[in-house]
């Protein structure tokens, strides 16, 4: 009797710190949003100091790399110390076992998160479930400051079902409770596999709902369905994440749905960066949680100076990024709140949407959702070609059977895709990024003559 009173008040104690934290990384948010930029950064100067320090006393793969290139005993006191800092980029971190980037073991109480594949392979990520949900506090954090309002719903066009119950949801029951009892933090979703007519029947049931969540390629798909349909919403806000949002869409959106569109900006490395109000050429940064620098500045044919963007997540102290290569390019923008607490427009992914035998559209989001964690490959993507016919193109990890590759990642497709054919093509080499954003597409449209 003794034991269980004293594991559940651990367990109690464990929840109350964690909205404690929860709560203070939203006054976290509210402060530095009011600061200057020079007050930013002496505030992640004091962070960066400590994570840095952290990551070298407990983190295998970082106590080496800054015993290797000198500054295992740096301290650090202003910008030029930070300098001295190695840059590290995801492929460094490939070649190292996953729990030498630990600053702690790999326990089954940590979130697992796997990337999208932007640079052409997916990568495994563990935080504490407390730095996982501050990205949950910076959305909320975000919206509240476009006008939505806790008792606003929130409408999600995702990969996710409509029954879904998410994490932070079920560790959090304080949520759920709020939802039910008083009907805060209300969101209704409907699926990315959801055919359109039925997507536009639960739009209309929810015709008061202010925000509509969702992806650029999920929305390309939505918006041409509405212009072939004649119709158009008014929504107050649309948000649009995972993807680069082009100005064409940005158009098409307020045209048809009738609002302002929001571009969220993040990574797996570090969600929720900041976002892209729609009302200047820039992103408000979420500078309390990430530290953003801009490297290799370079002036283009157009005239603009581009940099490389570097992160240093502030939150994530059990597998640090710290001067981690994004690889990503932002326009450098005059004046000193560039980057500490804006930051210019992303040249990011951009993937084609393509349009399947039946005449259903794929987007990115679907072959995210379908083959984020398919671990019978190293990379995988999508191709159409010319002709129509479309082939799911995969790279096998060592020792694979082919057939036997090809069998499970045909089970995976029919789940969603049963009636459309799919080849599946096996690759000996890396498949290349995009030469002009960088990135990887897993979805391409081939034209005639291309590989």
């Amino acid at each position: 009797m003794g034991s269980s009173a004293t594991v559940t008040h651990a367990e109690n104690a464990a929840l109350m710190f964690r909205y404690g934290s929860l709560v203070n990384h939203y006054a976290d948010s509210v402060r530095f949003a009011r600061l200057s930029s020079s007050a930013v950064r002496c505030r992640q100067l004091v962070r960066f100091r400590r994570l840095f320090e952290h990551a070298r006393e407990h983190s295998p793969f970082y106590r080496h790399l800054y015993r290797e290139t000198g500054v295992d005993r740096l301290v650090i006191r202003d910008w030029a110390d930070i300098e001295r800092v190695p840059m590290v980029d995801k492929a460094l971190l490939r070649t190292v076992p996953t729990q030498d980037l630990m600053t702690r073991p790999i326990t089954p109480d940590l979130v697992r998160i796997t990337t999208s594949g932007s640079s052409g392979e997916p990568f495994v990520i563990y935080q504490a479930r407390t730095e996982q949900y501050t990205s949950h506090v910076r959305v909320f954090a975000m919206l509240c400051e476009l006008g939505w309002r806790p008792w606003q719903r929130i409408l999600m066009l995702t990969r996710l079902e409509p029954s879904a119950v998410l994490q932070v949801e079920q560790d959090l029951g304080l949520l759920t409770r709020l939802r039910r009892g008083l009907g805060l933090f209300e969101r209704d979703i409907a699926s990315i596999y959801t055919p359109l007519t039925e997507v536009l029947r639960w739009l209309d049931s929810h015709a008061n709902a202010p925000v509509l969540w969702s992806t650029p390629g999920i929305i390309t798909i939505l918006c041409d369905f509405l212009e072939e349909q004649g119709r158009r919403y008014q929504f107050r806000l649309v948000v649009l994440t995972s993807e680069t949002l082009s100005r064409t869409l940005r158009s098409r959106c307020e045209h048809l749905l009738g609002a302002p569109v929001v571009s969220h900006y993040g990574l797996q490395e570090c969600p929720t960066i900041g976002h892209h109000p729609g009302d200047g050429g820039y992103f408000r940064i979420q500078s309390h949680a990430c530290m953003l620098e801009l490297v290799n500045a370079r002036v283009e044919g157009g005239g603009g100076t581009l940099g490389d963007v570097v992160l240093t997540n502030l939150v994530n102290h059990t597998m640090p990024f710290i001067r981690y290569r994004t690889g990503d390019t932002s326009e450098v923008l005059p004046g000193p709140d560039c980057p500490a607490k804006v930051l210019g427009l992303i040249l990011g992914r951009v993937d084609d949407v393509l349009t399947l035998p039946g005449g259903q559209r794929f987007a990115h989001h679907h072959a995210h959702a379908l083959f984020m964690d398919f671990q019978l490959c190293t990379q995988f993507k999508f191709v159409q070609y010319p002709d129509g016919r479309l082939a799911l193109r995969l790279r096998l990890r060592s020792g694979e059977a082919p057939e036997a590759v090809r069998d499970a990642a045909l089970a995976r497709w029919r789940t969603r895709f049963a009636e459309v054919p799919l080849a599946v093509e096996f690759v000996d080499t890396v498949m290349p990024v995009d030469a002009r954003t960088g990135k990887f597409k897993n979805i391409e449209r081939l034209s005639a003559g291309s590989a």
